[in-house]
């Protein structure tokens, strides 16, 4: 396999970013409001990446285990990246009343559900809520990074305030994840309403950031001149194994919350799924579940395609992918229910957001010192 070399890539996925900005901003004359929507569900994709990561350094750092630290260094540079989608969903911010429903118009036009909702959706402290969101997660990306490898050489007393540090972070990172879930997911169509939803996400951004970690690694290091991981598995066959372990959850929420909905016969619910289930979108999601689950969950469950390099590679390239047209497919629909509509828009926002995300990403990935930047204890880096 041909040597990743981060450094070389920089300055294509920025030109590329730059170009779909570029393309946004003008068709922003055709629809702003699309044009905003496809930001959003492009920022969102892209923020789950850093938080999924979080999410897999802070239990880490309470389990310990070796699969930490082969995915140590990819992680750490995916939350890295965290400050760019939380800047990203500024313009959206600024524009809530092109892209929510219940964003400046009359209460009195909108269902009586809706209008019990409007204190807590309320713009002010909707932007107030998704600042103290922003300010917790990147306490904890700061906290997170400037953490030793474990195993390193250090004080007890530091270990345990790294635990105690991850444990609280967990919680106050689950709070996070359920408030970004409910107003920039679920009030998109403000009648629909589900507990499922905010453990589906954070399911989905776990899966996401740990196939980008298996995508990275695969790229830098072939599976089989990992460190075995036992007398009969290699560790990147324990990482496949747990990365099928975050497949089998998020598939497992998406099916309760649809036999939730379909048992209990609840009319508002029905309509989320009929509305993704018409046109263009129905072929999505059928894709969707193939790449974020059928295709995996066979490749996860084959010795040969686990241990082989291009295996575990298109393994984690697959889950991704599923991981993307999740968030596409549960954020456009209703902005914009005639997808062939919306394609110009997301392709641009895509290739926009994620031309200068995959330049940020890749320009950490080529320095392991770069990330010094987010502490000054750049020796524990």
């Amino acid at each position: 396999m041909t040597r990743f070399a981060p450094d070389r890539l920089v300055l294509p996925a920025l030109a590329a970013g730059l170009v779909g900005l570029a393309a946004l901003v003008a068709l922003t004359f055709a629809s702003m409001a699309q044009a905003l929507a496809g930001l959003l569900a492009a920022a969102l994709f892209l923020l789950g990446l850093p938080l999924g990561a979080l999410t897999l350094l802070m239990v880490h750092r309470l389990t310990g285990g070796r699969w930490g630290a082969a995915l140590r260094g990819p992680l750490r540079a995916i939350v890295a990246t965290l400050p760019l989608p939380l800047f990203l969903l500024l313009p959206v911010l600024a524009g809530t009343h092109l892209v929510f429903p219940w964003a400046g118009v009359d209460p009195a036009t909108l269902p009586e559900a809706v209008r019990h909702k409007l204190v807590w959706l309320a713009p002010p402290w909707l932007a107030l809520r998704f600042v103290a969101c922003a300010a917790v997660w990147l306490a904890l990306a700061w906290a997170v990074l400037g953490w030793r490898p474990a195993g390193d050489a250090g004080d007890a007393a530091t270990a345990a305030r790294e635990r105690r540090t991850a444990a609280l972070g967990l919680v106050v990172h689950a709070l996070a994840v359920t408030v970004l879930s409910i107003d920039w997911m679920m009030s998109l169509e403000p009648e629909f309403h589900s507990t499922i939803y905010a453990m589906l996400e954070a399911a989905g951004e776990v899966a996401g950031a740990c196939a980008l970690a298996m995508v990275l690694l695969a790229l830098a290091v072939p599976v089989e001149g990992l460190p075995g991981g036992g007398e009969d598995a290699t560790l990147g066959e324990d990482v496949a194994n747990m990365q099928f372990g975050f497949v089998a959850m998020w598939a497992y929420l998406a099916f309760m919350q649809w036999l939730i909905v379909w048992a209990a016969d609840l009319p508002r619910e029905i309509h989320w799924y009929m509305l993704r289930g018409q046109g263009g979108w129905l072929a999505v999601m059928w894709l969707m579940v193939a790449l974020h689950f059928a295709l995996p969950a066979a490749g996860f469950l084959a010795r040969p395609v686990k241990r082989s390099p291009h295996g575990f590679l298109w393994l984690g390239v697959a889950v991704l992918a599923g991981h993307f047209l999740d968030v596409w497919w549960r954020v456009r629909p209703p902005l914009v229910p005639d997808m062939p509509t919306a394609l110009p828009f997301d392709f641009a926002a895509v290739l926009g957001a994620g031309g200068l995300w995959a330049a940020l990403l890749l320009f950490v990935l080529a320095d392991d010192r770069r990330l010094a930047r987010w502490r000054a204890r750049g020796r524990h880096v």
